[in-house]
């Protein structure tokens, strides 16, 4: 027998023993099997091989449907409980979630499964945060607790049962918890609710042992008791007490929420338990559950449905925290404690993070930061989202209505176009706030904060319109319901993020109000200006990584309006869309500027005309100088192109008919200054990760990078800019090595400093699309490496070679960055649309060798004539290609000799277009 017949024999052995096990069924087993051999046959699997088997037997049951045969059900996970799974085959939890990400990948699993795989991994960082406060705020309350074990209830019938110890208590607290939280299973991700369950549980317990007069359990020291609890006269209230108030004071929470979520999700599910026989004790006042002949008997029924649970469902068992080994099983080094909390959140992707990254843009936004524990932060949100709403109501305010009133906004467009359609998209929130099995108080608590919220940032943005524009009609305003379901929707999103709702985390919030990424992205800022000031760090945060995820790839799937406007106007340079100093014009994230109209501009998509200032104009005739009057620094130069500069003969102000190409409308304008904001951003970043310093090669990356997006922008259909922004990186060094210059990266190299940039996802690189296919196949998709092979080579090789050496290529300028706000680079100030050409104070030479430059008082005539017969020859559309293209040459070595070569270049990059 062969090594490798022994070796499959052994593995095959293995695998079966567990499945025998753990009683996985034969269906089941067979399909681990088979998917283990195929990936074992085609990577090198590291480490033990056990916990590969764990990976597989987890799909394979994951991925199998039983029915069963009382309730006719279907349950998932097959019957096996994922926590013994782990146990048999030695692999710790956050072991196993490192390791079934690369097997997801390895197995080409759907993102359907990725998505129950990310929702389980931030339910148990949300149980890890839960757990950790749990014991605390159980100790502040209760005294005794020690670190021994809980014995096991193994007493003969004629022994005496005791009361249950504080240890005890404090095992049976957690398990009725996590009953009863598997009764939210949709909602049991949301931090802030769960936390608020938790309050309750303590709370119901502490009101049992209060009730039953257990002085021993309950610390004398509590500030929730009352003053005469100790003495011996004591007399019980009637009903139990409350500390809901009391916990929220010292505990973080919030006691309106905390008291809402005790009385309409703790208690019926408790009575429910009662009636079912679950529990045993007073169902009328729902006590006496640590009465001796009780507590026992309850212990074990609250385990056995917990059990059931978590076979049914196929996930990990919360009580493996108990555990005396819950520290290996977990994968911490010491038992889970506060201290460890960073290190098991921190483990996961950005959606399980306690502090997510801080995206690369919007940071002049957020407020200093505060050192917080992840249930300070969450709770924090929504009380000062509580504060901000205080006195409002889910209606125009007086204000509003007082403001319309002024404007000349009669009632009947009020209710017709501002309070019906909001009512609409209430009731559409509230229906999808049911599926997450919501209270209906709790329904109508968020839908009236979201509205209440709405009519508060609508009427920020309708005043700072107005007041930037008096003269426009708000009726026109009034009349654009997308613009106001945007406002809806991201209120609906700052709402569900401030309580930690996992299971309607962003896109969800599209799907709900059927809104496209394109048209959400426009009113984000928007939003946060109007209430930057008032919510907390962490929700700021949130809407600029949420403006980041629809600029970097939501906007450009397939169905995206994008497309359709992309149709009518090609895509600008990124020089075409920033706005020079104005004095009606204000800086944006990045330091440069945007138009006056924040809603027209986005929403109603007039015109550009005024999209920037213009120093130099675009009717320009053959054989015209460029000079025109600006400042009365600059003159105006005579149609002669041998005029000397400082002539000031008026030129002719003819245009060219049928010339001048279709200008972007503002609304595009302002996305792509958003969206090359993004680009320069991340492309510097990863370049500084790299360590390519250089910034001539990084203008060389920009050039790429920006060619492909105006070029081939087909290459961003469903896909991603970080993907396409790798592929420039590795490209441009790659055609820019030389023995002299290392400036060479491998993908691996850029894969690694992509992975420590803030909200890096390695989906983005393991699964690129590689072609959609049609009707009947699945879209083929790969890693980076193969998309770049397969696609973008194909669509970029004959531009990059441009930068070999063997051609000079003119590049694109960076745009300014927020440590360069105000200034472009290399060529400054930009002054023609349609030609690239740019003005700056000369404060040292010029060190572009590129570039054509002329240097008012220093340089000869010949080079701005030169400049002048390059332009002349751009009239009409562009450089013409071929024999046009070197009759430019030509013109320009009889003028100057000296500048041919580098008009050449330009020449040769103008024809890659």
């Amino acid at each position: 027998m062969s090594k490798q017949e022994d070796s499959d024999e052994n593995w095959i052995s293995a695998m079966d023993n567990l499945c025998s096990k753990l009683n996985v069924d034969p269906v089941a087993a067979k399909k681990s099997k088979e998917s283990f051999s195929e990936i074992k046959l085609n990577y090198t699997l590291d480490g033990d091989i056990l916990h590969w088997m764990a990976c597989a037997l987890y799909v394979a049951c994951r991925t199998s449907i039983t029915p069963t045969v009382q309730t006719g059900k279907a349950v998932e996970g097959n019957c096996v409980s994922l926590t013994r799974l782990l146990r048999l085959c030695n692999i710790s939890l956050i072991q196993f979630f490192n390791k079934i990400k690369n097997w997801m990948e390895m197995a080409a699993m759907s993102t359907d499964f990725k998505d129950r795989i990310t929702r389980l991994e931030h339910k148990f960082a949300v149980s890890t945060i839960l757990f950790c406060n749990f014991q605390p705020i159980f100790q502040e309350i209760f005294s005794g607790l020690t670190n021994e074990p809980v014995k096991s209830n193994t007493k003969s019938k004629k022994q005496k049962l005791q009361p249950c110890t504080t240890n005890a208590l404090f095992e049976f607290t957690w398990c009725m918890y996590v009953c009863v939280k598997g009764e939210f299973h949709n909602s049991a991700h949301d931090l802030v609710d769960m936390y608020h369950v938790l309050l309750s549980c303590l709370d119901y317990v502490f009101a049992n042992a209060f009730m039953a007069r257990r002085i021993d359990l309950i610390n004398p020291a509590f500030k929730g008791l009352p003053a005469d609890w100790m003495k011996d006269d004591f007399e019980l209230p009637k009903k139990p007490p409350c500390i809901i108030s009391v916990l929220s004071e010292i505990k973080e929470g919030l006691a309106v929420e905390a008291a809402t979520m005790k009385e309409y999700s703790w208690r019926p599910v408790i009575k429910t338990f009662f009636e079912k026989g679950i529990l045993k004790g007073n169902s009328e006042d729902l006590t006496g559950l640590l009465d001796i002949g009780n507590f026992d008997v309850n212990v074990k029924s609250l385990n056995n449905l917990y059990e059931t649970y978590v076979l049914s469902v196929g996930e990990f068992d919360e009580r493996i925290f108990l555990g005396e080994h819950a520290n290996e099983q977990i994968g911490t080094k010491n038992k889970v404690s506060g201290d460890e909390i960073s290190q098991v959140i921190a483990s996961f992707g950005p959606s399980g993070r306690a502090c997510p990254d801080t995206p690369l843009t919007g940071r002049r936004y957020l407020a200093r930061r505060e050192e917080r524990t992840p249930v300070s932060e969450a709770t924090n949100s929504v009380a000062r989202l509580a504060a901000l709403l205080r006195s409002a109501r889910p209606k125009p305010s007086p204000h509003l209505l007082r403001f319309f009133a002024d404007c000349g906004v009669s009632e009947e467009i009020i209710n017709t176009n501002v309070v019906k359609p909001c009512n609409v998209w209430m009731e559409q929130f509230s229906n999808n706030l049911k599926e997450c099995n919501c209270s209906n108080e709790t329904i109508a608590f968020r839908c009236n904060m979201v509205t209440c919220l709405y009519y508060k940032v609508l009427e920020h943005i309708i005043r700072e319109e107005h007041r930037k524009k008096p003269q426009l009609s708000l009726h026109v305003l009034l009349s654009q319901e997308t613009y106001q379901l945007t406002v809806y929707a991201c209120c609906t999103e700052v709402v569900l993020h401030a309580y930690g709702v996992h299971s309607l985390r962003f896109p969800r919030v599209l799907q709900i109000y059927g809104l496209s990424a394109f048209h959400f992205y426009k009113i984000i800022e928007l939003v946060v200006q109007a209430v930057v000031e008032k919510l907390s760090r962490d929700v700021i945060k949130h809407l600029n990584a949420v403006e980041e995820q629809v600029l970097e790839s939501l906007v450009w799937t397939s169905d995206s309006p994008l497309w359709d406007q992309l149709t009518k106007t090609p895509v600008p340079a990124a020089t075409e869309v920033y706005v020079q100093d104005s004095p009606n014009c204000r800086r944006n994230i990045s330091g440069l500027q945007s138009p006056v109209s924040a809603v027209i501009d986005r929403f109603l998509t007039p015109m550009a005309d005024q999209a920037k200032k213009q120093l130099f104009k675009d009717n320009i005739k053959p054989g015209q100088s460029l000079l025109v009057q600006a400042n009365n620094n600059i003159k105006q130069e005579a149609s002669d192109p041998q005029s000397p500069p400082n002539t000031s003969t008026p030129s002719s102000t003819e245009s060219t008919p049928n010339t001048t190409p279709k200008k972007a409308n503002n609304s595009l304008i302002l996305f792509f200054r958003k969206f090359y904001s993004l680009a320069v951003v991340r492309m510097n970043d990863l370049c500084t990760r790299l360590r390519l310093t250089d910034e001539e090669l990084k203008q060389k990356i920009w050039t790429c990078l920006e060619y492909s997006i105006m070029h081939q922008t087909q290459l961003m259909r469903d896909r991603h800019l970080d993907q396409i922004l790798m592929c420039a990186v590795y490209v441009i060094c790659k055609v820019s090595h030389n023995p002299n210059n290392q400036v060479e990266r491998t993908f691996a190299d850029i894969m690694r400093c992509y992975r420590q940039r803030p909200l890096a996802d390695n989906h983005v690189y393991r699964s690129v699309l590689i072609n959609k296919g049609n009707g009947e196949e699945s879209p083929e998709r790969g890693d980076l490496i193969n998309f770049y092979n397969k696609v973008y080579v194909k669509c970029m090789q004959n531009f990059a070679l441009r930068f070999t050496g063997r051609h000079e290529c003119s590049l694109s300028p960076l745009p300014a960055g927020r440590a360069r706000a105000g200034r472009w680079s290399p060529g400054g100030q930009r002054v023609s649309e349609r030609h690239q050409l740019y003005v700056k104070p000369l404060t040292t030479p010029p060190n572009h060798h590129h570039l054509l430059t002329y240097q008012f008082s220093r340089s000869p005539a010949k080079d701005l004539h030169a400049i002048n017969t390059m332009v002349s020859c751009e009239v009409g559309g562009g450089v013409k290609r071929g024999a046009e293209g070197g009759d430019v040459v030509k013109r320009a070595r009889l003028a100057a000799p000296g500048v041919a070569r580098k008009l050449q270049g330009l020449v040769s990059d103008r024809q890659a277009v």
